[in-house]
């Protein structure tokens, strides 16, 4: 699949959801969010909680940054991630492109599949409010634990 890229997502402190709900969540991380001084990268990730059988919320903590709300911190493992774009909202999309990674990992003969190593396959909206009215629909990277073999 064309447009599969590998990245690298450094180890940091992730204030996580857990099990509150993921609008409250969402709303503390977006007030938070707007007092860190870059805006240059993303810090928030979703991922599917196997144990709880919940997606969890999860934002990276700026390193200036003390107030976590009441939400607990995690130690993020970070690591190589093989990414790529699907269509926010559209579920067959992102089973699709999920797929892709999967395949495309496997067969590159220089990386392999991470799941199960403690690392999640998760996901981060990228689409800006001014492009989503544009364009009527929101993308999403979807990031899939990788590592080299």
């Amino acid at each position: 699949m064309e447009g599969i890229g590998i990245v690298q997502l450094p180890p940091s402190r992730m204030v996580a959801s857990g099990d509150s709900d993921l609008e409250t969540f969402d709303a503390w991380w977006t007030e938070a969010d707007k007092k860190r001084k870059d805006q240059f990268f993303p810090r928030d990730f979703m991922w599917f909680d196997e144990a709880s059988q919940k997606l969890v919320w999860g934002y990276v903590l700026p390193y200036d940054m003390s107030d976590t709300g009441r939400y607990g911190i995690i130690d993020f493992p970070g690591g190589l991630y093989a990414a790529a774009v699907s269509r926010d909202g559209d579920d067959e999309d992102g089973e699709r492109v999920y797929t892709a990674i999967r395949e495309w990992t496997r067969d590159s003969g220089a990386f392999a599949l991470d799941e199960g190593s403690g690392r999640h396959t998760m996901f981060h909206v990228i689409t800006p409010d001014e492009a989503f009215r544009a364009m009527g629909f929101r993308q999403l990277d979807i990031y899939v634990p990788t590592r080299v073999v």
